[in-house]
């Protein structure tokens, strides 16, 4: 195998962690890469000293995009299950009032003071990805500070949207500072049942923002697009986004289909990244609200803590919200593969929070 010598350092958004595993986590693809500890090891060395390569590794590597002008970025958490993922609701305020929708419309906006101490606090934890959202987080009147000042850090930032507010203007400053857009669609006709708004509208804002960032997309399944999956599932791909993530309504019964509809799950596609083994759902995921409380998720408001101390809020989640497979009440053969489903939607239909999820006990059968 024939030996390179290079002098190396690593891409700005190559995060190395050390989480329960060591992982090096490209940003700008989305892309996760288990690694031992000799491969973190020399990874964290490329500081631009000369160093032997083999040619395969090296020529790999450049492929994936790990090299750069960069110092390792090298940061591990050493309580699990680990904070990986933060959801930010910016605000509650939104321009449209969705049947489903699980968020209460209020006029409350996050302040400066605490995007900023979430974003800096998400980062020297180790976290990867920033998701930012509302209400409709377009309506913030400084969505763009908090953007930019976000975009200090290397991790991924997702902006979710249901679009409306985008044209090219925005599209072009929302490319600056995000790496991903998603947007719903909820159906075609069915779209318009749910929200109000024609789909084709929607569909313009996707093909616009396609040409700045990556574009995914989440559709609920509702009772109102229940015979339009197949044609959704034509039109994402011409489309060529990024993933299209099709989940179940954890409340709303007014829109909920029969459980045995939650099938067209699996039409979904795109990467996901995988969860912890041994626990439910949400294992590296924590919310924050608009004042800077700390919860599970969207769904939960009781708060474990706040922004400011971050870390502490997480040991506290981890306590109080995060479960082990174990201790679930669920006795199928399927439960390693489910990972229970949402414990909001369990504690929703069931009346326990460790009780079954009814679309996953519908999409595996094990009712």
């Amino acid at each position: 195998m024939r030996k390179l010598r290079k002098r190396l350092k690593l891409s700005k958004r190559l995060l190395l962690r050390r989480f329960e595993k060591a992982y090096a986590y490209n940003a700008k693809t989305d892309y996760i890469y288990e690694l031992d500890e000799e491969a973190l090891s020399f990874l964290t060395s490329l500081d631009g000293r000369e160093v032997e390569i083999e040619e395969e590794l090296y020529e790999y590597l450049k492929e994936e995009g790990f090299f750069g002008n960069s110092l390792p970025d090298f940061k591990e958490q050493k309580e699990f299950p680990s904070l990986r993922y933060l959801l930010v609701h910016v605000t509650y305020n939104c321009n449209l009032k969705c049947e489903h929708c699980y968020v209460e419309r209020k006029n409350v906006f996050m302040s400066r003071e605490v995007f900023e101490a979430l974003a800096r606090n998400f980062y020297e934890m180790g976290g990867l990805k920033l998701i930012v959202t509302g209400g409709e987080p377009l309506t913030h009147p400084e969505i763009f500070d908090f953007l930019r000042e976000a975009r200090r850090y290397p991790y991924r930032i997702v902006l979710l949207t249901n679009g409306l507010l985008i044209d090219e203007r925005i599209a072009r400053k929302l490319s600056k500072f995000v790496d991903e857009v998603q947007i719903s669609l909820d159906g075609l006709e069915g779209h318009k049942m749910l929200r109000g708004v024609d789909y084709r509208v929607v569909v313009e804002k996707i093909k616009l923002l396609k040409e700045f960032v990556d574009v995914s997309v989440a559709t609920m399944i509702t009772k109102y697009n229940l015979e339009e999956f197949e044609k959704m599932k034509t039109l994402m791909e011409s489309l060529d986004v990024k993933s299209w993530n099709i989940d179940f309504p954890s409340c709303s019964e007014e829109v909920v289909p029969d459980f045995d509809k939650a099938s067209l799950i699996s039409l979904g596609f795109g990467e996901a990244h995988e969860a912890e083994e041994g626990y439910s759902c949400g294992t590296h995921l924590a919310s924050v609200t608009p004042k800077g409380e700390v919860t599970k998720c969207g769904f939960f408001e009781d708060a474990v803590g706040d922004v400011f101390n971050l870390e502490e809020a997480w040991s506290e989640l981890r306590k109080k919200y995060i479960w082990r497979l174990s201790e679930l009440k669920c006795e199928c053969d399927f439960v390693e593969k489910c990972r229970g489903g949402c414990r909001y939607r369990a504690l929703h239909y069931s009346g326990d929070i460790f009780g079954e999820d009814p679309v996953m006990c519908a999409i595996f059968k094990a009712r």
